[in-house]
Protein backbone atom coordinates (compact mmCIF):
# COMPACT_ATOMS: atom_id res chain seq x y z
CA UNK A 1 0.00 0.00 0.00
CA UNK A 2 1.41 3.27 -1.03
CA UNK A 3 0.92 7.13 0.80
CA UNK A 4 2.24 10.09 -0.51
CA UNK A 5 2.69 12.84 2.00
CA UNK A 6 3.42 16.21 1.06
CA UNK A 7 5.30 19.45 2.56
CA UNK A 8 6.60 22.75 2.20
CA UNK A 9 9.83 24.37 2.74
CA UNK A 10 12.17 27.44 1.47
CA UNK A 11 12.60 25.92 -1.06
CA UNK A 12 9.57 24.35 -2.69
CA UNK A 13 7.70 21.71 -1.78
CA UNK A 14 8.73 17.85 -1.32
CA UNK A 15 6.93 14.87 -1.56
CA UNK A 16 7.71 11.80 0.18
CA UNK A 17 6.56 7.92 -0.75
CA UNK A 18 5.86 5.74 1.59
CA UNK A 19 5.24 2.28 0.89
CA UNK A 20 4.16 -0.19 3.48
CA UNK A 21 3.04 -3.63 2.84
CA UNK A 22 1.34 -6.01 5.18
CA UNK A 23 2.52 -9.40 5.25
CA UNK A 24 0.38 -12.02 3.41
CA UNK A 25 0.31 -16.11 3.54
CA UNK A 26 -0.85 -17.99 0.60
CA UNK A 27 -2.67 -14.72 -0.61
CA UNK A 28 -4.69 -13.98 2.73
CA UNK A 29 -4.16 -12.30 5.14
CA UNK A 30 -2.29 -13.55 8.37
CA UNK A 31 -3.91 -11.47 10.69
CA UNK A 32 -7.88 -12.85 11.85
CA UNK A 33 -9.93 -11.62 14.47
CA UNK A 34 -10.46 -14.16 17.06
CA UNK A 35 -13.87 -15.61 16.94
CA UNK A 36 -15.79 -14.70 20.51
CA UNK A 37 -16.70 -17.75 22.62
CA UNK A 38 -19.88 -18.29 23.82
CA UNK A 39 -20.47 -17.39 27.48
CA UNK A 40 -21.18 -20.80 29.62
CA UNK A 41 -24.53 -21.18 30.63
CA UNK A 42 -25.32 -20.62 34.70
CA UNK A 43 -26.42 -23.44 36.44
CA UNK A 44 -29.98 -23.56 37.93
CA UNK A 45 -30.39 -22.13 41.08
CA UNK A 46 -30.77 -25.01 43.53
CA UNK A 47 -34.94 -25.09 44.68
CA UNK A 48 -35.70 -25.57 48.27
CA UNK A 49 -36.74 -28.99 47.92
CA UNK A 50 -33.58 -29.86 46.64
CA UNK A 51 -31.57 -28.28 49.69
CA UNK A 52 -33.78 -29.70 52.48
CA UNK A 53 -33.36 -33.29 50.36
CA UNK A 54 -29.42 -32.24 50.82
CA UNK A 55 -29.63 -31.41 54.47
CA UNK A 56 -31.55 -35.14 55.52
CA UNK A 57 -28.46 -36.32 54.03
CA UNK A 58 -25.54 -34.75 55.81
CA UNK A 59 -28.24 -34.91 58.82
CA UNK A 60 -27.83 -38.71 58.36
CA UNK A 61 -24.61 -38.72 58.00
CA UNK A 62 -23.92 -36.90 61.42
CA UNK A 63 -25.83 -39.29 63.03
CA UNK A 64 -23.85 -41.92 61.70
CA UNK A 65 -20.33 -40.08 62.96
CA UNK A 66 -22.12 -39.67 66.10
CA UNK A 67 -23.24 -42.97 66.94
CA UNK A 68 -19.61 -44.13 65.58
CA UNK A 69 -17.65 -42.15 68.25
CA UNK A 70 -20.03 -42.89 70.88
CA UNK A 71 -19.54 -46.29 70.45
CA UNK A 72 -15.46 -45.62 70.14
CA UNK A 73 -15.52 -44.00 73.59
CA UNK A 74 -17.43 -46.66 74.98
CA UNK A 75 -14.50 -48.78 73.69
CA UNK A 76 -11.76 -46.56 74.89
CA UNK A 77 -13.08 -46.47 78.54
CA UNK A 78 -13.14 -50.55 78.74
CA UNK A 79 -10.12 -50.21 77.66
CA UNK A 80 -8.52 -47.33 80.12
CA UNK A 81 -7.64 -50.11 83.14
CA UNK A 82 -5.07 -51.29 80.77
CA UNK A 83 -4.12 -48.98 78.30
CA UNK A 84 -2.79 -45.85 79.51
CA UNK A 85 -3.55 -43.91 76.24
CA UNK A 86 -7.12 -45.21 76.29
CA UNK A 87 -8.39 -42.12 78.39
CA UNK A 88 -7.23 -39.40 76.48
CA UNK A 89 -8.51 -41.34 73.03
CA UNK A 90 -12.07 -41.87 74.93
CA UNK A 91 -11.87 -38.07 75.12
CA UNK A 92 -11.04 -37.48 72.03
CA UNK A 93 -13.90 -39.29 70.96
CA UNK A 94 -16.30 -37.78 72.73
CA UNK A 95 -15.04 -34.11 71.44
CA UNK A 96 -15.66 -35.41 67.97
CA UNK A 97 -19.11 -36.43 69.43
CA UNK A 98 -20.47 -32.88 70.59
CA UNK A 99 -18.70 -31.38 67.87
CA UNK A 100 -20.78 -33.86 65.15
CA UNK A 101 -23.88 -32.75 67.58
CA UNK A 102 -23.25 -29.27 67.56
CA UNK A 103 -22.98 -29.38 63.60
CA UNK A 104 -26.06 -31.48 63.73
CA UNK A 105 -28.25 -29.39 65.45
CA UNK A 106 -27.22 -26.27 63.36
CA UNK A 107 -28.18 -28.04 60.28
CA UNK A 108 -31.54 -29.16 61.67
CA UNK A 109 -32.32 -25.47 62.55
CA UNK A 110 -31.45 -24.79 59.01
CA UNK A 111 -33.67 -27.53 57.60
CA UNK A 112 -36.55 -26.24 59.82
CA UNK A 113 -36.18 -22.64 58.54
CA UNK A 114 -35.86 -23.83 54.76
CA UNK A 115 -39.29 -26.14 55.14
CA UNK A 116 -40.98 -23.32 56.69
CA UNK A 117 -39.81 -21.23 53.55
CA UNK A 118 -41.11 -23.74 51.17
CA UNK A 119 -44.56 -24.12 53.26
CA UNK A 120 -45.15 -20.28 52.84
CA UNK A 121 -44.06 -20.30 48.98
CA UNK A 122 -46.28 -23.24 48.36
CA UNK A 123 -49.31 -21.52 50.31
CA UNK A 124 -48.14 -18.27 47.97
CA UNK A 125 -48.97 -20.31 45.00
CA UNK A 126 -52.52 -21.47 46.27
CA UNK A 127 -53.10 -17.98 46.68
CA UNK A 128 -52.00 -16.58 43.56
CA UNK A 129 -53.86 -19.24 41.84
CA UNK A 130 -57.00 -18.57 43.37
CA UNK A 131 -57.18 -15.29 42.88
CA UNK A 132 -55.77 -15.99 39.25
CA UNK A 133 -59.47 -18.28 39.07
CA UNK A 134 -61.07 -15.70 41.07
CA UNK A 135 -59.90 -12.77 38.07
CA UNK A 136 -60.88 -15.12 35.36
CA UNK A 137 -64.38 -15.88 37.15
CA UNK A 138 -64.95 -12.39 37.39
CA UNK A 139 -64.40 -11.88 33.73
CA UNK A 140 -66.55 -14.55 32.29
CA UNK A 141 -68.86 -12.84 33.80
CA UNK A 142 -68.83 -9.94 33.00
CA UNK A 143 -68.99 -11.05 29.17
CA UNK A 144 -72.00 -13.10 30.36
CA UNK A 145 -73.71 -10.29 31.53
CA UNK A 146 -73.17 -8.14 28.36
CA UNK A 147 -75.01 -10.34 26.94
CA UNK A 148 -78.21 -10.44 28.92
CA UNK A 149 -80.52 -7.16 29.56
CA UNK A 150 -83.48 -7.04 31.93
CA UNK A 151 -85.54 -6.60 29.06
CA UNK A 152 -84.65 -9.46 27.53
CA UNK A 153 -85.28 -11.63 30.53
CA UNK A 154 -89.07 -10.01 30.83
CA UNK A 155 -89.63 -10.62 27.36
CA UNK A 156 -88.69 -14.53 27.79
CA UNK A 157 -90.65 -14.94 30.88
CA UNK A 158 -93.59 -13.74 29.26
CA UNK A 159 -93.00 -15.58 26.63
CA UNK A 160 -92.87 -18.58 28.48
CA UNK A 161 -96.54 -17.50 30.44
CA UNK A 162 -97.92 -17.75 27.08
CA UNK A 163 -96.87 -21.11 26.21
CA UNK A 164 -97.70 -22.13 29.71
CA UNK A 165 -101.23 -20.87 29.04
CA UNK A 166 -101.71 -21.94 25.28
CA UNK A 167 -100.52 -25.55 26.54
CA UNK A 168 -103.52 -25.72 28.90
CA UNK A 169 -106.18 -24.42 26.87
CA UNK A 170 -105.06 -27.26 24.43
CA UNK A 171 -105.13 -29.81 27.40
CA UNK A 172 -108.65 -28.26 28.70
CA UNK A 173 -109.50 -28.71 24.71
CA UNK A 174 -108.53 -32.33 24.20
CA UNK A 175 -110.08 -33.58 27.69
CA UNK A 176 -113.56 -31.52 26.72
CA UNK A 177 -113.54 -33.53 23.35
CA UNK A 178 -112.66 -36.64 24.74
CA UNK A 179 -115.48 -36.48 28.11
CA UNK A 180 -117.78 -35.21 24.74
CA UNK A 181 -117.24 -38.59 23.40
CA UNK A 182 -117.65 -40.46 26.22
CA UNK A 183 -121.14 -39.24 27.40
CA UNK A 184 -122.71 -41.23 23.98
CA UNK A 185 -121.18 -44.50 25.52
CA UNK A 186 -122.44 -44.22 29.54
CA UNK A 187 -126.59 -46.18 28.41
CA UNK A 188 -123.96 -49.18 26.69
CA UNK A 189 -121.35 -49.08 29.80
CA UNK A 190 -124.46 -48.81 32.15
CA UNK A 191 -126.05 -52.35 30.89
CA UNK A 192 -122.66 -53.92 30.63
CA UNK A 193 -122.28 -52.93 34.47
CA UNK A 194 -125.72 -54.44 35.09
CA UNK A 195 -124.44 -57.87 33.83
CA UNK A 196 -121.45 -58.14 35.18
CA UNK A 197 -123.51 -57.27 38.58
CA UNK A 198 -125.90 -60.12 37.89
CA UNK A 199 -122.50 -62.67 36.81
CA UNK A 200 -121.07 -61.77 39.95
CA UNK A 201 -124.40 -62.63 41.93
CA UNK A 202 -124.99 -66.14 40.10
CA UNK A 203 -121.55 -66.77 41.44
CA UNK A 204 -122.15 -65.92 44.68
CA UNK A 205 -125.52 -68.08 44.66
CA UNK A 206 -123.74 -71.18 42.98
CA UNK A 207 -121.10 -70.98 45.87
CA UNK A 208 -123.88 -70.89 48.31
CA UNK A 209 -124.29 -67.27 49.33
CA UNK A 210 -127.40 -65.55 49.39
CA UNK A 211 -130.17 -64.75 46.79
CA UNK A 212 -129.58 -62.41 43.79
CA UNK A 213 -129.61 -58.98 44.55
CA UNK A 214 -133.38 -56.90 44.44
CA UNK A 215 -131.57 -54.62 42.14
CA UNK A 216 -130.88 -57.39 39.13
CA UNK A 217 -133.84 -57.22 36.90
CA UNK A 218 -132.66 -60.69 35.34
CA UNK A 219 -135.25 -63.93 35.37
CA UNK A 220 -133.94 -65.93 38.08
CA UNK A 221 -132.01 -68.92 37.08
CA UNK A 222 -133.23 -72.52 37.42
CA UNK A 223 -130.64 -74.88 39.29
CA UNK A 224 -130.10 -78.67 37.97
CA UNK A 225 -131.35 -80.73 39.98
CA UNK A 226 -129.48 -82.96 42.49
CA UNK A 227 -129.71 -86.46 42.59
CA UNK A 228 -130.69 -88.51 45.73
CA UNK A 229 -127.36 -90.00 47.96
CA UNK A 230 -126.84 -93.08 47.59
CA UNK A 231 -125.98 -95.82 50.39
CA UNK A 232 -122.85 -97.50 50.38
CA UNK A 233 -122.49 -100.93 49.42
CA UNK A 234 -122.51 -103.14 52.98
CA UNK A 235 -118.79 -104.93 53.59
CA UNK A 236 -118.87 -108.45 52.44
CA UNK A 237 -118.31 -110.60 55.64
Amino acid sequence: QAVFLSTCSSSGPFVFFIYSERVHMGGKQSAELPTPKAAAPKAAAPTLQDSTARLDTQIANLETKIEKSNNDAKKWMAQASTNPSAKARAMQCLKMKKQYEQHRDQLMNTQFNLENMAFQQEQAEVIATAVAAMAAGRDQMKAQQQTLNVEGVEKITDDLQDLQAEMQDIQTALAGSALAGAAGDDAELEAEFAKMQEEAALEKLMSGGSALPASSTAAPVALPATAAPVAPAPMAA
